[in-house]
């Protein structure tokens, strides 16, 4: 029974970004990009902890009714990024500003080892073992004020199926919140879901296999008949999800190459590509879905200031940066704040969720005479007219809050982890 329950957690945690990634793509139409034209707002609840530096562009893949016609323009106002995730949230390619060897042109998408049409022998190659793929699309974008000029640049990108005719709809998503959805299945809706899945989106580890295949998966047709698993199985699939869930729920993160300093947690490895470490896989659909790769864009993210105390949005704090300490970002950097347990921007009456490298260029934020910055956060917004302009919001409807510093497009010192983050001091002001 030990081992059966062993081997549901282990099946559970390989499956929850596929679940997750389900969750996230119903809706949409898999026939072209659905451009965010605006930064998200507090009110926006599919996708957790998006960035607010870059306008977003989304689409998905069918594969297996048809391949992929991709264009890309070349770009030269902005930074952009073009990463293909499949379905379990890998990073299977990172096309951009950073990979000008691998950026501008036409592509074909394929699956498997499909062969390329005679009539696109031109286009440049790509290929997925997964019929499900989603691409985040993200152009630099200088503020609202950069809007007009980065939407011209998201309607330059194109991706469409060979054969549309093919593409099947999908389904809506009826208010489903996809953070919340894996949690709200019951063991045989999630473990069956992930069988159905799993057909044209595989199981590629054969230890995760062999441990569905002894919960009653029947590897050979992809089938999970749940009403013929035993009682003892059963039991197992059910005490197996609450364990894995439990453990997704703890404080921490799971990266086996991560760097701690002042609280904050910069992570070098495993986000975007993870190999087997499912667990980290798992967490990081769980709280940040749609991670990039180290090499463009770090992440450091902080709960507690550098006394391990967790951030309470009832309580002040000023994060100071030094003037020689800020991010060692190629081409920006942000420090954005998110509700916790939410993961989500916070409501607030001057709409601010994060400060970045623009900020302090077009004067929004005020940096001092030495160079440094000094950001307040609080619920509520300071008296003083300095620290009024410095304001980082907290949350009213969180308890805790959480910040995440993007490094874009980091350099060799940063990825190497002798970067230090900037302290987070709890203060009367």
């Amino acid at each position: 029974m030990l081992n059966l329950r062993e081997d549901a957690k282990n099946v559970f945690i390989y499956a929850y970004p596929l679940i997750t990634t389900e969750a996230i793509h119903l809706g949409a139409d898999d026939r072209h990009f659905e451009h965010c034209r605006e930064f998200p707002t507090s009110e926006y609840r599919r996708i957790v902890k998006l960035n607010m530096d870059t306008l977003y562009s989304y689409a998905w893949t069918q594969l297996k009714n048809s391949p992929y016609l991709i264009h890309i323009p070349k770009i030269t106002e902005r930074y952009f990024l073009f990463p293909v995730m499949d379905a379990y949230t890998n990073v299977i390619y990172s096309i951009g500003t950073r990979t000008p060897q691998m950026s501008a042109g036409d592509y074909i998408f394929l699956y498997r080892e499909e062969p390329v049409p005679k009539e696109y022998k031109n286009y440049r190659v790509l290929r997925s073992e997964d019929s499900l793929n989603s691409i985040l699309l993200r152009i630099e974008t200088r503020g609202k004020e950069d809007y007009k000029l980065v939407n011209r640049l998201q309607d330059q990108f194109r991706i469409e199926p060979l054969y549309p005719e093919r593409i099947e709809p999908v389904p809506p998503a009826h208010g489903v919140i996809p953070a919340e959805y894996p949690g709200t299945l019951s063991s045989e809706e999630y473990f069956t879901r992930f069988s159905e899945l799993s057909a044209d989106n595989p199981i590629k580890d054969p230890e995760i296999l062999q441990a569905f295949e002894r919960l009653g998966y029947q590897s050979a047709a992809a089938v999970f008949d749940y009403s013929k698993v035993s009682s003892e199985q059963k039991a197992a699939l059910e005490q197996g999800m609450k364990d894995g869930m439990d453990l997704l729920r703890q404080p921490g993160r799971f990266s086996r190459q991560v760097v701690r300093s002042n609280g904050w947690l910069t992570i070098l490895g495993d986000a975007g590509t993870y190999g087997t470490n499912y667990l980290q896989r798992a967490s990081t659909a769980r709280t940040g879905w749609g991670a990039n790769i180290p090499q463009d864009s770090l992440y450091s993210i902080a709960t507690e200031d550098r006394n391990g105390s967790r951030f309470y949005s009832d309580k002040k704090y000023i994060l100071h940066i030094e003037a020689d300490g800020y991010p060692r970002a190629s081409i920006f950097w942000s420090i954005t704040l998110y509700g916790e347990k939410s993961k989500y921007p916070v409501k607030n009456k001057i709409n601010r969720y994060s400060v970045n490298t623009y900020n302090i260029r077009q004067n929004k934020v005020e940096v001092n005479a030495d160079g440094s910055l000094d950001l307040y956060i609080a619920r509520e917004e300071p008296e003083d007219e300095h620290k009024r302009k410095n304001w980082l919001p907290a949350p009213i409807d969180d308890e805790h809050f959480s910040l995440t510093i993007r490094n874009y497009w980091p350099d060799e010192i940063s990825l190497a982890g002798r970067w230090e983050p900037p302290q987070v001091k709890e203060s009367l002001y």
